[in-house]
């Protein structure tokens, strides 16, 4: 609980990361009340944040509770001798998005959205078809932020992306 707590406010605590969250929950409320009946198109826009804004709060997260370090440790005494903080950081943001944007996110809009009358997108249908891709097409495009996030992130941090 104390590391869940620790969590909330290394994001919390962070005015950029707020900024971040405010900026995609306006997204996602103009989308509901204007933008998605007049251009479906848009729902790939809060998508794509979705999955930066997810990069980065699993990153702060993780870092605030030394997630990163424990991590690396753990590859390396696995074999993964090239494990480094920048490998782990990757892994963290990618496996919170996929969890938190890919999974969850998915499957709550598979319950809701029939009981607020609007036909849920089927992720988890196979095989993907034309009919049911746009579940698929969501978590890609927000695997796509999450990855934008954690260049950008290195870029700056580092002055150059290998």
């Amino acid at each position: 609980m104390r590391q869940a707590i620790a969590v909330v406010r290394s994001i919390a605590s962070d005015k950029r990361l707020v900024l971040y969250g405010l900026i995609l929950a306006g997204l996602h409320v103009a989308g509901i009340l204007l933008l998605y009946d007049l251009l479906s198109e848009f729902d790939m826009i809060p998508h794509f944040w979705f999955g930066y804004v997810l990069s980065e709060y699993s990153s702060t997260g993780a870092n605030s509770i030394n997630l990163q370090q424990r991590l690396k440790q753990k590859l390396r005494e696995v074999g993964w001798l090239t494990a480094d903080l920048r490998t782990t950081d990757v892994i963290i943001r990618l496996s919170g998005f996929l969890l938190i944007g890919g999974l969850i996110w998915e499957s709550l809009e598979l319950f809701f959205n029939p009981l607020a009358g609007v036909p849920a997108d089927s992720f988890f249908a196979f095989p993907i078809t034309m009919s049911n891709i746009d579940g698929f097409l969501d978590v890609t495009i927000g695997l796509v932020g999450a990855s934008l996030a954690f260049l950008i992130r290195f870029r700056t941090e580092n002055g150059k992306v290998d």
